[in-house]
């Protein structure tokens, strides 16, 4: 990985330039250690809510998650069906807020739970052959995976809004 770039300015031999700390902490950190991965994903948000107002967030800025699952579109479809669930009961302006909170209450259980089983798929994708290698822990991990992915399957294509 230290290969493709230029310890000297930060960038990559494709010419895409770096933040000048992101350029830092790759020299500082040992070629092992780095993992390169140009997806993002983010915590689920459940002390922040996802409205201010009478405005609110919604698919990836409410809920960023990586892509192995191919969730994201899936969980901003559910968000906006459940906003317009919660907004057809708005008889005055004064209630939005109200509505968005609703809204957030309902599907922060269910955005959360599938955040954190994309970013756990992502690691698993990522570390798979390092994890495999750990006597025990390897073998116990792709045996869980095997045993509860029919229940994740059923979770994650049963529509809840």
């Amino acid at each position: 990985m230290l290969n493709e770039f230029n310890k000297d300015e930060p960038g990559d031999k494709n010419g895409d330039v770096w933040d000048e700390f992101a350029h830092e902490l790759l020299i500082a950190t040992k070629e092992e250690d780095i993992k390169r991965r140009d997806l993002y994903d983010g915590t689920p948000l459940v002390t922040k809510g996802w409205s201010k107002g009478q405005v609110a967030i919604c698919g990836d800025a409410a809920h960023p998650m990586m892509p192995n699952l191919g969730q994201g579109g899936c969980q901003a479809t559910e968000d906006g069906y459940r906003l317009i669930e919660e907004l057809s009961q708005v008889k005055h302006t004064k209630d939005i807020e109200g509505a968005l909170n609703t809204y957030f209450l309902k599907r922060i259980p269910r955005t959360t739970i599938i955040q954190i089983i994309a970013q756990l798929g992502s690691d698993l994708l990522v570390d798979f052959d390092k994890m495999m290698t750990i006597p025990l822990v390897g073998p116990f991990f792709l045996f869980m995976t095997q045993v509860s992915m029919p229940f994740i399957l059923r979770f994650l294509y049963t529509p809840e809004f």
